[in-house]
């Protein structure tokens, strides 16, 4: 039964497999072929590095955002005491959505990233947009 399923298994991926090949087909097949394996690695390591850094970088965006939207519904946002209060009322939850959004958006650009060009600067960076 085993050696059924895993037989199986052998040949869907085969088919599956020959199926994303013609994708791939451009002057030099083998090299793309030789890298698929240092891309999908590359993938993942920029992804692993891409979620705490996009949770970071966008928890600290969605908390200044977050202030200032509390601030100007105070009364002015450039006054004091308004971003004060903006900041301790709005500032937290802005933190924590922004936080979450980050680690999506970490991932999906470490994943795009990470395949394009495997282990350069750009995986393990953002770029302000």
């Amino acid at each position: 039964m085993l050696k059924k399923l895993a037989s199986s298994f052998i040949l869907a991926s085969a088919l599956v497999g020959t199926l994303v090949a013609p994708s791939f087909a451009d002057d030099d097949t083998f090299k793309n072929i030789v890298i698929f394996p240092v891309r999908v690695v590359g993938t993942g390591v920029g992804m692993v590095v891409g979620v705490p850094l996009g949770a970071f970088k966008d928890s600290v965006k969605g908390s200044i955002k977050a202030s200032k939207a509390v601030s100007g519904k105070l009364g002015n946002e450039d006054n004091g005491g308004c971003q004060f209060f903006g900041s301790i009322l709005g500032g937290p939850f802005g933190f924590v959505g922004g936080g979450a959004y980050g680690m999506f958006d970490g991932a999906v650009h470490g994943a795009k990233e990470g395949y394009s060009k495997p282990f350069s600067k750009d995986t393990f960076t953002f770029k302000d947009e």
